[in-house]
């Protein structure tokens, strides 16, 4: 398998790279070449290369111990939590632009002289800015939330990593999965709604909760500034 890991890592690291660079480069202004249009096979991904890494990889997985699969399940799960934060983030600074907009008009509107009055109103009016759109703030609230539960969810995950009899609790799952692939293609790992403490794992129409101390060892403690008080 290492040398099918290899073989995969050098052709996409020479797309992103080597391909990358010299078609850039002939995408700048007066850098005049014609490539032949056969020049991108060679960086391409061949199915035998994919066929004998996908093959090899399902054969280690199967000779993985649970407690090694979970730890590469939830390190993919981490990944996808900081994917989902990226997006909601995305999905923020796009409402937020939209509604400053309207508020940059309105503050013409209520600071400026006669002339650049009447030219910010007619410009609210034509490109309409005349009030904040209701769904530009669901979009912003909605991304806040979806930031702070990508972000709980990810350091959740991170923390009950470290935690044995978590790790151990998810390894049995995987043991008591009819297909150990199954379970890596299928699972999923949120927050509880029976308790922010806890993490419901599930998979192929099956869930389980799972707690751990370790959130208690994380997550900051409530109105500390008041208790110090």
């Amino acid at each position: 398998m290492v040398n099918s890991i290899s073989d995969i890592n050098n052709t996409i690291n020479s797309g992103l790279y080597d391909f990358g660079d010299f078609t850039a480069w002939s995408m700048e202004a007066g850098n005049t070449i014609i490539y032949n249009k056969n020049t991108g096979e060679q960086f391409k991904l061949t199915q035998q290369q994919v066929d004998q890494f996908n093959t090899a990889y399902a054969e280690g997985l199967q000779k993985s111990t649970p407690e090694a699969l979970v730890s590469v399940v939830l390190d993919d799960l981490i990944e996808d939590q900081q994917y989902d934060y990226e997006e909601a983030k995305e999905s923020l600074i796009e409402a937020a632009s939209d509604i400053a907009e309207v508020t940059e008009v309105a503050e013409i509107i209520a600071t400026g002289n006669q002339s650049t009055v009447i030219a910010a109103q007619d410009y609210a009016v034509e490109n309409e800015l005349t009030e904040i759109k209701q769904e530009d703030v669901q979009q912003y609230n909605t991304s806040i939330d979806a930031m702070l539960e990508a972000s709980i969810t990810k350091n959740m995950i991170e923390a009950y990593s470290q935690d044995i009899q978590v790790v151990d609790t998810i390894a049995d799952l995987v043991i008591n999965t009819e297909s150990t692939q199954a379970f890596f293609d299928t699972v999923t790992i949120s927050i509880s709604e029976m308790s922010p403490a806890m993490l419901t794992v599930e998979w192929e129409g099956y869930a389980q909760d799972v707690y751990s101390d370790m959130y208690y060892a994380y997550a900051p403690i409530p109105d500390l500034e008041a208790i110090l008080r």
